[in-house]
């Protein structure tokens, strides 16, 4: 059995500075969100993560598709969206689209049972 002592990786001086302070500006050169070299492990890892993190993947997925199924979504104007990414603590949108939808005709009924 191999246990990890995460919180001497996380509290380390020589991976961090001034590991006990909040800085959550550290994060920022990051990058991609990929682990860089295991430096930072918030939900753990292995046998011991996070057990909701399976959970949460399947219902993020579930939840856009629904979302994408129940409503007709259009851009004012009709205009394209702007994909352009942002790199910081996560990966998002470099500028935020405003969009409006309506449900969908046929999702009427099971919308109203929800």
């Amino acid at each position: 059995m191999l246990l990890v002592n995460l919180w001497a990786i996380q509290n380390d001086p020589k991976i961090w500075d001034e590991p006990s302070k909040f800085k959550p500006e550290r994060f920022e050169e990051l990058g991609d969100g990929m682990r860089e070299g295991f430096k930072l492990m918030p939900f753990g890892t292995g046998r011991r993560g996070c057990p909701g993190e399976n959970l949460a993947m399947r219902m993020v997925g579930l939840t856009l598709a629904s979302l994408i199924q129940c409503f007709e979504w259009e851009t004012f104007l009709n205009e394209k969206i702007d994909m352009t990414e942002h790199l910081g603590l996560n990966l998002s949108k470099a500028f935020a689209s405003q969009v409006q939808y309506r449900s969908h005709p046929t999702m009427l009924n099971s919308l109203s049972q929800i």
